[in-house]
């Protein structure tokens, strides 16, 4: 593909090649029978709702308890943070950032291009809209919303996600310690900022 980052990659990949995905969900089904379910299904790239629809629908057909099982989606693109209220409305039971995706695409920069890498920025006002929009329509739903990508890495950021409502981190191994305590740091003022309010 002439641009693979913006082709057939993706939920639109496995909706056209159903053998495919198909394959996918056999492997999930046999981790179910085994009773493991601690684990959840969440489809990439995702533009629109009915992406979603579909490939929960293919799900059923193959013989899965889409009632029982979690299913979400990655938030890459921008469409799929501003129609979130949409994708809840069809089922969703979480939504996760890919913030490396979601900026390159937001700001289109592609981060690996030497002559516009240093204009990629995770705290883009743009980005943050978007994510804080996110997550705030997840809140009202009740719907749990994570970040993934370089973005959960950065003690800064992780603070101001923790600050909006994010529900979940996911760290690079060797910046686990570094982001429990900026998670921790960040929860402690937002507790003694509450108990001041309430005081």
């Amino acid at each position: 593909e002439h641009n693979p980052m913006l082709g057939w990659r993706g939920i639109r990949r496995d909706l056209r090649s159903p053998e495919q995905f198909r394959m996918q969900v056999e492997a999930f089904k046999r981790l179910w029978a085994a009773g493991y379910n601690n684990f959840g299904v969440m489809f990439p790239l995702v533009n629109q709702p009915s992406e979603f629809i579909q490939a929960r629908a293919m799900m059923k057909e193959w013989g899965v308890d889409v009632e029982k099982a979690t299913l979400g989606v990655m938030i890459e693109v921008p469409s799929s943070a501003i129609l979130i209220e949409g994708f809840i409305e069809a089922g969703i039971d979480f939504a996760s950032f890919g913030t490396n995706d979601l900026v390159q695409y937001t700001l289109a920069i592609d981060r690996n291009n030497e002559h516009v890498a240093e204009m990629y920025d995770p705290e883009h006002p743009a980005v943050l809209h978007l994510i804080d929009h996110a997550i705030q329509v997840c809140r009202e739903h009740g719907v749990e919303c994570s970040i993934c990508g370089q973005a959960g890495s950065d003690p800064d950021m992780v603070a101001w996600l923790v600050e909006h409502g994010i529900t979940s981190v996911s760290a690079n191994i060797d910046a686990v310690p570094r982001i429990r305590e900026a998670v921790a740091r960040k929860e402690r003022q937002i507790l003694l900022d509450a108990a001041r309010r309430n005081a």
